[in-house]
């Protein structure tokens, strides 16, 4: 009796401790997100040891009580139903699937996405790679986890670090000087480069945008970078900030008011064939058959000019008829092969900038009038070939002053907006400095600082979620990426459509359903059916259910994919407890008879 009462107190005791884990996790949850939650407590191994010594506990209490009579039936059914619960909890813990299966309309999808973050090593060129699971995200108030992974690529030996772990990265930028020049305001301690990399501070002044001369929702200091796609402009309404670096005479000329426009509206492609002079091929209005450059044996083949470059859902594109981005794609043909390429007016170093690699050496630039035409109500600062900076600014009407000398730390006053701008900074070959800083403990943007260690050669650098990074260390570099975990499934899901039901004259999904096609080549079987909220497809032990969808100019579905092993278990458990309470008033029923 007395070891009785104290199995009972142990169970007791047990099952306040896992009443207070799971009221913890609920508040762990809210704070981290439900993956880190599963990851930190639900599945972890402390967790499922306190469900184990409870089935144990219970089991021995059971034990206790041997041999059995009937009046013990209800007592020992309820014990064995609590622990198949309870084995079968820790087992669909230890060995359960739970992901999610990503697939664009039209497309197929094999891989889950799993909830906990995984970093993969591998080697450029070779199939050596390392997957390395984490658990920074579960514990992220951990800031310096100063983990050590050691990886092992083929004859490669490795020491990986993570030092640093912010949950909620913010990145600062800051721009410094790298050179020495007449213009130039440097910082001290900025690191050295010997690259030109032309960039401008301005400070712009705005009228009429209320009493701190400020513009809703926009800095009023910006830098720009000539030689960066994404930077050399920057506009405020009908205003333009602009910074240009002319690759030509003509193109200078132009933009300073000293020369006509060209009478090739497409431009020109200057092209220097190897062991030959430089040549110039106009970009036809209507293409044909290759055009041959000079005498040479050389061919260019014009595929498509794009007045207004853009990155369209569909592939590269033309934004507008205005010549605001000028981009002409075009095969080179000679005694080597075929050799693509697309150039760009506004940006010719494109090519070298993402090491696009070519099988013909030959040098092209592509010259278009657009060059040296300017948006209107423009401020445009011109970097000349002498080093100085000239300023051009235009109107709404193309109207245009020029002054050629300009001063860091002068302002100018544009003569149509009657904007303010102050030139505070000018840097030939900058550098660009961003620090890392964590605002919380939320698992929001994710950023790891890796340390690796090959032999006497050390790199490090900051990758983010779903991010790659690469580092040079030992003899070749090394890739990292930090992404979530995943799993191939042993079938293929195919999306042949996507449907979102709204509420009438709503926008709100009132329901979505996914007409899909499971193939299993292992079991020669294809289902199709159709995966609505409440109505999952279950196969080889999987269950399919439609959890979230993304709409776009593709529409994509989300299908949550759980494979559990312990469910059989949990259902018997479930049963078992429910024959103990029928038993029991079975017998009370009896007893009350009798």
């Amino acid at each position: 009796m007395f070891r009785l009462i104290g199995s009972l107190k142990i169970a007791v005791v047990l099952l306040i401790a896992i009443a207070a884990v799971l009221a913890w996790g609920t508040i762990y949850e809210v704070r981290y997100g439900t993956a880190a939650v599963q990851q930190f407590v639900y599945t972890s191994w402390w967790f499922q040891g306190l469900l184990g010594f409870l089935a144990l506990n219970l089991a021995t209490a059971a034990l206790q009580r041997w041999p059995w009579q009937r009046r013990h039936i209800p007592f020992v059914l309820a014990h064995i139903g609590i622990i198949l619960i309870l084995v079968g909890g820790i087992i669909g813990g230890r060995y359960g699937i739970d992901g999610q299966l990503i697939i664009p309309e039209g497309q197929s999808a094999d891989t889950l996405v799993l909830p906990r973050n995984v970093l993969v090593v591998h080697a450029p060129g070779s199939d050596a790679h390392q997957i390395i699971p984490t658990s920074f995200e579960a514990q992220a108030w951990v800031h310096e986890p100063h983990t050590v992974f050691p990886v092992t690529l083929g004859d490669r030996s490795i020491r990986l670090t993570v030092d640093r772990y912010y949950p909620d990265a913010t990145t600062a930028e800051e721009i410094v000087g790298g050179g020495s020049s007449s213009l130039l305001q440097s910082s001290e301690g900025a690191e050295q480069s010997t690259e030109e990399n032309p960039a401008v501070q301005l400070r712009v002044e705005h009228v009429h945008q209320g009493s701190n001369g400020g513009h809703a929702g926009q800095d009023d200091t910006v830098w720009l970078l000539a030689r960066d796609p994404q930077r050399w402009i920057a506009g405020w309404g009908a205003s333009h900030l602009v910074f240009v670096e002319p690759q030509s005479d003509e193109q200078m000329a132009l933009l300073l008011g000293r020369a006509e426009s060209s009478e090739h509206p497409r431009g020109v492609l200057s092209i220097e064939i190897p062991s030959a002079s430089m040549h110039e091929v106009p970009v036809p209005e209507i293409f044909g058959e290759p055009v041959a450059i000079g005498n040479t044996s050389y061919r260019v083949a014009f595929k498509e000019y794009f007045p207004d470059f853009v990155i369209g859902e569909q592939g590269p594109t033309s934004r507008s008829r205005h010549p605001n981005n000028p981009a002409v794609a075009f095969v080179l043909i000679g005694p080597e092969g075929e050799d693509p390429h697309l150039v760009f007016a506004l940006h010719p170093d494109f090519q070298s900038m993402h090491g696009l690699q070519h099988t013909i050496p030959a040098r092209v630039r592509y010259h278009h009038p657009a060059s040296a035409e300017l948006p209107p109500n423009a401020f445009a600062v011109v970097k000349l070939p002498s080093g100085d900076l000239a300023v051009v600014m235009t109107g709404a009407s193309g109207e245009r002053q020029v002054l050629e000398k300009l001063e860091v730390g002068a302002r100018y006053e544009h003569p149509w907006t009657g904007d303010a701008v102050q030139v505070m900074a000018y840097h030939p070959r900058a550098v660009i400095e961003r620090r890392i800083a964590n605002r919380g403990n939320e698992v929001k943007a994710e950023m790891l600082h890796l340390v690796a260690r090959e032999g006497e050669r050390e790199a490090s650098a900051w990758v983010p979620f779903r991010g790659t990074v690469e580092l040079a260390v030992g003899s070749r570099p090394i890739v990292v990426e930090y992404r979530p975990a995943e799993w191939t499934l042993p079938f293929r899901v195919v999306l042949r459509d996507f449907r979102k039901i709204d509420y009438p004259g709503t926008q709100m999904a009132a329901g979505f359903e996914s007409d899909i096609e499971l193939i299993d080549p292992a079991r020669s079987v294809t289902i199709a059916r159709t995966i609505s909220m409440n109505n999952p497809l279950k196969h080889r032990g999987f269950s399919l259910f439609q959890s979230s969808y993304a709409m776009g100019a593709t529409e994509t579905t989300i299908l949550s994919v759980r494979n559990d092993p312990g469910t059989g278990l949990v259902y018997a458990g479930f049963l078992t407890v429910v024959a103990g309470i029928v038993s029991l008033f079975a017998l009370r029923n009896r007893r009350a008879g009798k």
